[in-house]
């Protein structure tokens, strides 16, 4: 089965879009299906692995409205600055523009590269819509897959840190989330 919001048609064609573990390689080693490859992954553990495939198969405001949903899932972990860190990443998914995306870049440069919320704004910064360097220099691009790198980061991050013993849970939320997504959806699970 195919999700719309993902243009691979294989596992493989996406696990090679990142730096993927032997253990992941190892395991798809036939071309199956995008979802059958989140399940097979889901199934062993993988769950690195797996939010990189997800950040890296959805498309960059997709991806980073996921990262978002996920980080909302540890609320009463995060600091109010943290909050307003998300917050103002899911303005931009939803009204992406340069000005926003340069006050995400100030924010940023406040907080250190330790938490999901810091790498979110991250991810929206590299998100491939205008440079990377200041304004007053001769613009530099990200490379493509750089946003997907801090979306998994935010991800991953938030799974771990600060610890708890949620992971399991947090885990399988975040993939349906994603499939959610992928499937045109928009990340809200039906009560």
């Amino acid at each position: 089965m195919s999700l719309k919001k993902i243009p691979y048609q294989t596992g493989q064609q996406l696990l090679a879009c990142f730096t993927a573990s032997d253990e992941a390689h190892a395991l798809v080693t036939e071309p199956l299906g995008i979802l059958e490859t989140i399940e097979l992954l889901d199934k062993e553990g993988l769950h690195f692995d797996l939010m990189q495939f997800i950040a890296h198969g959805l498309p960059v405001r997709e991806s980073i409205w996921w990262a978002s949903l996920c980080l909302n899932l540890r609320n009463n972990d995060w600091h109010p600055n943290q909050i307003q860190a998300i917050e103002l990443c899911q303005s931009w998914v939803k009204k992406p523009d340069e000005v926003l995306r340069r006050r995400i870049e100030l924010m940023l440069n406040k907080m250190s590269l330790n938490c999901g919320p810091s790498w979110l704004l991250q991810a929206v910064f590299w998100n491939g819509s205008g440079s990377i360097v200041a304004p007053s220099l001769p613009a530099v691009m990200p490379d493509p897959h750089l946003y997907a790198k801090a979306t998994a980061g935010a991800v991953n991050m938030a799974a771990a840190l600060p610890d708890w013993q949620g992971q399991v849970n947090y885990y399988q939320q975040a993939t349906a989330t994603a499939i959610n997504i992928a499937n045109g959806g928009n990340g809200q699970q039906p009560s």
